[in-house]
């Protein structure tokens, strides 16, 4: 759960950069989500490049949720460093964190046994989490943060 939450922020701060009218925010987020579930869709009969190994399984702990917000500042650096390089356009990114989210999605289906449709219901959970997180990374861009 952790490294979803890790994840989910990770896409929050990448969309942040797109450049959108007013208002499109909601739309936005909601064809973003449609496409993590036609990506999740996709690999619900693949399995994994490489399962979680057995302690991952294992009950949540807040050493977890460190390694978790270490990953996601780690891969946001690496983001933000190929953006700047221009080694990945803003659109690549928001596909390469798009993807990254659906591989995790389908793990719990391959490792935690959901169903496809708690999966896409996990999905829809995002919504509201996202769509907060876009406008607070939004804020922070305004405030010159």
């Amino acid at each position: 759960p952790y490294t979803l939450v890790a994840c989910g922020a990770l896409v929050a701060l990448v969309y942040a950069q797109v450049d959108e009218p007013p208002g499109a925010l909601e739309s936005r987020v909601a064809h973003l989500l449609a496409d993590l579930k036609r990506l999740a869709r996709a690999r619900r009969t693949t399995p994994p490049l490489a399962p979680f190994p057995a302690e991952c399984l294992a009950h949540e702990t807040p050493a977890r949720l460190d390694q978790s917000e270490a990953v996601f500042h780690a891969l946001a650096q690496f983001l933000h460093d190929s953006l700047a390089a221009e080694r990945v356009t803003l659109a690549g990114a928001v596909r390469i964190v798009l993807n990254l989210l659906a591989d995790l999605c389908a793990m719990l289906t391959h490792q935690y046994g959901h169903t496809a449709a708690e999966v896409e219901a996990r999905i829809d959970r995002l919504h509201s989490p996202l769509r907060s997180q876009i406008t607070a990374y939004h804020r922070q861009q305004d405030q010159g943060g």
